[in-house]
């Protein structure tokens, strides 16, 4: 939420000075006609000390200041890198890059590099004067180390871990902040990581891994994989197309306004909220009562302009993707999702039985792009992914909370994506400490979250977010696994007898079991062999009721297969395994589904018409003739 000058209620009037620097909803800087500014050398060493001389004409004021830019940036875009008041109408100041006394320091450091200079007026974005050109060099610098490789393609397949990291004033809240941030990409293996409220630190974090990088907003991108080309969206939002091992990614990083802050309205908090609206909203200052007028909130979070912004990205992000190309968003949002201020959440959180459609997220989910942790974590009150306020143990909970009487957690810093066959989203996860601020107490996180705490000094108010992506050629989607089959020799058998089984697709070398059912009865066990396959006769209980039965085949899991079966009374003098009136099992063709197995007998198989009527008829005239030759001996003899 934080930006890199928003204040905060009793701060010194310093920090009010930093609002200035944020580049928050500014028209485009305009030169005063009388004003100048000079430099009495336009290149200094990193340990030598430069004089600016500078006249405000006219406009003089006691919040003039003199802003120190990376070279090509525009006062009222991203914040100055160093800065300081000019309240006379005429004077010098110093300005010393590795000391950087009376300065107020929006970066860990100046290094090396090219710089413009402005003078500005009474805390805001209209130039005086400037820019003028400074050189600042560097002989003993460390070389740069060996430029990063991209994650190698596997099978058509490549890794894209994404980390959304608000770095807290360009890292500078805490020492050697550059390589605090280098430290949290390595251990996260991101990819590719947004930093919001930017300073010098996507530049001093990518020379530190070797990556690629880009500062044009006040969200910086660094990159392993090869920075193609690079522009902006608006004001808002840094954008770059990056070569993941030949698939075209376009990234987009922002960090949207950080007043009308109208998520702290339902909580009893003003949100810096600017215009015609009640009284205190305007503030950072506890309300008389939490604002649950939800038409109101989402009027004035309008006002913000952070909808529009999503507007415009949707807009660039269809062009891209009717390019081809997939897309991704992260960063600072400074509103809460809509999909977290549910009925389901109106009674958590402080938000005080009010449910809010937040317009910037539903207008990129509206615009087709799909939230990456609430896509994983569907569940907003098990899973709530709050990444603001974070809870820093270097900093008291004054200095991290601004609605100190409320529970003021949100999810705030977002990763989203297109939907696209060629891009799969394997997981997301917070980063940072495992605690949080409410109500201005450090209370340890007790959600189903599992939040990665990286093994380095935390440099944020914040927490971020990672999310692990797959970019594949052919497409990401898996195969259906093949569910295991099972196939019987025949469909129906006489108690008593034996019945083929075969299977394909079970688990590989793995013994299974074999049951009939109904009733549970135990048939015997089969191992499967390295493809998954098995072949085995089994007998079926002679106290087998007739009637439909199954063959139930089971993993070492329970998972079980089942194929059915049915079972006929034994018949005496019949063929084990054989079936009366010639159905399955006597030698004719095998029932559907049977697999065209053979049933196991001892007997020889039958053949042709039954000829049970001729051996009878047979028989009996047999037995006429016999009696007969017995008559007529009794009458011979007699």
């Amino acid at each position: 939420m934080t930006s890199p000058s928003r204040p905060k209620p009793g701060r010194l009037a310093l920090l009010g000075a930093a609002i200035a620097l944020a580049g928050i909803l500014v028209a485009p800087p305009a030169h005063a006609a009388d004003g100048s500014l000079a430099v009495d050398s336009p290149s200094i060493a990193i340990d030598e000390t430069v004089t600016f001389t500078f006249d405000a004409g006219t406009a003089v004021h006691d919040r003039n200041w003199i802003g120190i830019y990376r070279d090509g940036v525009v006062p009222g875009g991203p914040a100055s890198l160093d800065w300081r008041y000019v309240p006379t109408t005429a004077g010098e100041v110093t300005w010393n890059p590795s000391t950087r006394e009376g300065w107020t320091r929006n970066s860990s450091t100046m290094g090396a590099g090219e710089y413009d200079v402005y003078l500005l007026e009474d805390d805001g974005y209209n130039v005086l004067a400037g820019p003028i050109d400074l050189t600042v060099t560097d002989d003993d610098a460390e070389p740069p180390v060996t430029p990063a490789e991209p994650k190698p393609e596997i099978e058509g397949k490549s890794g894209l871990n994404v980390l959304t990291f608000n770095v807290w004033h360009g890292g500078t809240q805490v020492a050697d902040g550059a390589r605090q941030i280098a430290d949290i990409i390595t251990q996260t293996d991101a990819d590719v990581t947004f930093l919001p409220e930017v300073g010098q630190a996507p530049a001093q974090v990518a020379a530190l891994l070797g990556y690629q990088h880009l500062t044009a907003t006040d969200t910086g991108i660094v990159s392993r994989y090869p920075i193609l080309s690079t522009d902006t969206v608006g004001r808002w939002w840094s954008k770059a197309v990056l070569d993941v091992n030949g698939s075209e990614v376009v990234v987009y990083g922002g960090h949207l306004e950080y007043r009308w802050y109208t998520t702290y309205l339902p909580r009893g908090y003003g949100g810096e909220v600017l215009g015609d609206w009640p009284t205190g909203w305007n503030t950072w200052s506890k309300l008389g009562a939490p604002v649950t007028d939800v038409e109101a909130i989402l009027k004035a979070n309008e006002q913000s302009g952070r909808p529009a912004a999503a507007a415009d990205l949707v807009s660039d992000i269809d062009a891209e993707r009717a390019a081809g190309r997939l897309a991704i968003v992260g960063g600072d949002f400074n509103e809460p999702p809509s999909q977290d201020w549910t009925a389901a959440t109106a009674g958590l959180f402080d938000h005080n039985g009010v449910v809010v459609p937040w317009q910037t997220t539903q207008t990129l989910l509206d615009g087709g792009l799909i939230d990456a942790f609430r896509t994983v974590h569907p569940d907003p009150v098990a899973n709530p992914g709050f990444t603001w306020p974070s809870d820093n143990p270097l900093f008291p909970t004054s200095s991290l909370t601004w609605a100190p009487e409320a529970d003021e957690r949100d999810r705030i810093d977002y990763i989203f994506a297109t939907p696209d066959r060629r891009l799969s989203i394997d997981g997301a996860a917070v980063v940072g400490p495992q605690s949080t601020i409410v109500r201005n107490a450090r209370v340890v996180d007790d959600s189903a979250d599992e939040i990665f705490t990286p093994d380095a000094v935390w440099p944020s108010d914040h927490k971020a977010v990672l999310a692990n992506f797959t970019v594949c050629d052919e497409g990401c989607a898996k195969p259906e696994p093949e569910q295991p089959n099972v196939q019987l020799g025949a469909a129906s058998v006489a108690a008593g007898s034996d019945v083929t089984i075969s299977g394909t697709d079970f688990p590989a070398t793995t013994a299974l079991r074999i049951e009939l059912r109904s009733t549970p009865m135990p048939l015997g066990t089969a191992t499967t062999d390295a493809s998954g396959a098995f072949r085995a006769t089994v007998t079926v209980p002679a106290d087998a009721s007739p009637g439909a039965h199954s063959i139930v085949v089971i993993d070492p899991d329970g998972a079980e297969t089942t194929v059915a079966l049915t079972v006929t009374a034994s018949i005496g003098g019949e063929s084990p395994g054989g079936a009366p009136d010639g159905g399955p099992g006597t030698g004719g063709a095998a029932a559907p589904g049977s697999g065209g197995g053979t049933v196991k007998s001892d007997s020889l198989a039958t053949t042709g018409a039954d000829s049970t009527p001729l051996l009878l008829g047979g028989a009996l005239l047999l037995g006429v003739g016999l009696g007969l030759v017995v008559w007529r001996r009794r009458r011979r003899h007699g």
